[in-house]
């Protein structure tokens, strides 16, 4: 292989089919001296031959004229041949490096005709990259090679993960947070499939490794909140962001919330509703705010009874690490999104009050239960007290544009529809032609890791399989191991 052309931070490798057995992602390493050149092949094509085109016509007119192949007995047209299959590697420049540091701003080339180019192997990328964080996540393989990351690259970071269905967005983030947790992290998930219910299990059924730090919120059943917990802000929040009470009903709520405050002391779902129900109000204003406090009261999760009271700051409380996986799977849309409401007020509350350690909070599909306004709230402010977000979602135009142009980290899968790639692509911390090159080509368990955790040099690694219960496979109908069909025999006696 040898240097043919370079444009801008493109570098285009001359290479016979023989020598092309690298794939999209691939480094490779153009060595010169002490220095050396990290590129990533974002494509192979056909090399540009002047002629090419009526050299094919010609060969192709004469196979059809004689009906046989061409034949060449003393290989006089061998060397003609391999010129013709001649193939252009593309790569992308990534970074020079000089001794053992990598040099920005730099406008050294290697020699086209001296320069050995060579494939680079796990450990030269991890020594570039220098990742000398203490605790390791095992990602999965580069080449055959393990790959690790570092787990402080997620903490205080903004962390998307995103790509088609079934290609493995699920997998990762579950073998990301048991680690995380076995390092002693907290880490909250919302889990709007059940997926993450029986990460306390192995495949085999034994226990995992996080058995004893995995507990299973399920809202309305075992965890539920006192009206007076929840408090008037965040309720309001509910009322008008949930159930989109009209603000002329939201005002009566407010006066109402601070006459039983302070008649009772406390406030209670059933002397709001008494209150509503004896205070002279418009109908439609009644009307209005009875219905939507039944509703929050039909739920099950705001409750009067204080034997019945999950305490959330006694929940996430941990030594060594646990994952508290909120199961929202069950729940109405708007039971889903009055949850959410809650349990990140109570989390900003918390986190402020410095009563809870840094956490890491993973959102499924965020999208369908995370209101608009708190997308920047839980990247900008809740980070700074110490909330670390990871987002999964299949569908990248769901995130706001801004939130990805925040990201710190982005875990891509395969994506081939042009909208998705144009979406992440124009915000991602590489250049766009290499988000849509690769990650249309990626198959499933392939990801490209881009951005802080890999210091901005982004790489393709096949993800490594883990020892627990995920729950994230898709049920079908015609898979016999899991559905065996019997069709009975219909006798002649049977059909007379």
């Amino acid at each position: 292989m040898k240097i043919f052309s370079k444009q801008k931070d493109t570098l285009d490798i001359l290479a016979f089919p023989s020598e092309v057995v690298v794939e999209k992602g691939q480094y490779l390493m153009v060595n010169e001296g002490d220095k050396f050149m990290l590129v990533q092949v974002i494509d192979v094509s056909y090399a540009d031959i002047p002629g090419i085109l009526e050299d094919m016509l010609r060969e192709v007119s004469l196979e059809i004229v004689n009906h046989e192949n061409i034949f060449d007995p003393f290989g006089t047209g061998s060397l003609t041949m391999m010129i013709k299959e001649a193939r252009i590697v593309r790569c992308k420049i990534r970074c020079i490096v000089e001794g053992n540091r990598i040099v920005y701003n730099s406008s050294w080339l290697p020699s086209r005709f001296r320069s050995n180019i060579s494939a680079a192997g796990a450990d030269l990328l991890r020594s570039v990259m220098k990742l000398t964080g203490k605790r390791k996540i095992h990602i999965g393989t580069i080449g055959g090679e393990d790959f690790w990351v570092d787990a402080e690259s997620f903490d205080g970071r903004l962390t998307i993960i995103t790509g088609k269905k079934e290609t493995g967005k699920s997998h990762i983030m579950k073998l990301i947070s048991t680690t995380l947790v076995e390092y002693g992290a907290l880490v909250i998930v919302f889990d709007i499939n059940g997926e993450y219910v029986n990460l306390n299990r192995k495949v085999d059924g034994s226990r995992s490794s996080i058995a004893l730090r995995h507990e299973v919120l399920e809202p309305g059943k075992n965890f539920k909140v006192r009206t007076e917990d929840v408090g008037l802000r965040t309720f309001m929040d509910i009322l008008i962001h949930v159930y989109d009470t009209p603000s002329s009903s939201s005002r009566e709520f407010f006066r109402i919330w601070n006459v039983v405050k302070k008649n009772k002391g406390n406030v209670t779902l059933k002397d709001l509703i008494e209150v509503i129900q004896k205070t002279q109000l418009h109908e439609s204003v009644k009307e209005a705010l009875m219905s939507r406090l039944m509703a929050i009261e039909a739920t099950g999760i705001i409750t009067d009874y204080d034997e019945c009271v999950t305490s959330f700051e006694d929940v996430v409380k941990c030594i060594g690490g646990k994952m508290l996986v909120v199961n929202l799977r069950d729940l109405l849309p708007s039971t889903r999104r009055m949850v959410v409401e809650y349990l990140l007020s109570k989390l900003t509350e918390l986190l402020q009050a410095r009563r809870l350690p840094p956490l890491f909070l993973v959102a499924e599909e965020a999208h369908l239960y995370l209101r608009d306004t708190y997308w920047d709230d839980i990247v900008t402010r809740m980070r700074h007290l110490g909330l670390s977000p990871i987002f999964v979602t299949n569908q990248p135009d769901s995130i706001p544009e801004t939130i990805y142009r925040q990201a710190d980290n982005i875990i891509l899968f395969n994506f081939t529809n042009e909208a998705d790639l144009e979406a992440i692509a124009k915000t991602s911390r590489i250049d766009s032609e290499s988000v849509k090159t690769i990650a249309a080509s990626l198959p499933p368990r392939y990801c490209l890791l881009i951005g802080y955790l890999v210091r901005d040099i982004p790489i393709v690694v096949k993800v490594r399989e883990i020892d627990v219960e995920t729950m994230g496979k898709t049920r079908l109908f015609f898979e016999l191991s899991d559905r065996q069909l019997h069709i009975p025999k219909v006798t002649k006696e049977q059909i007379a």
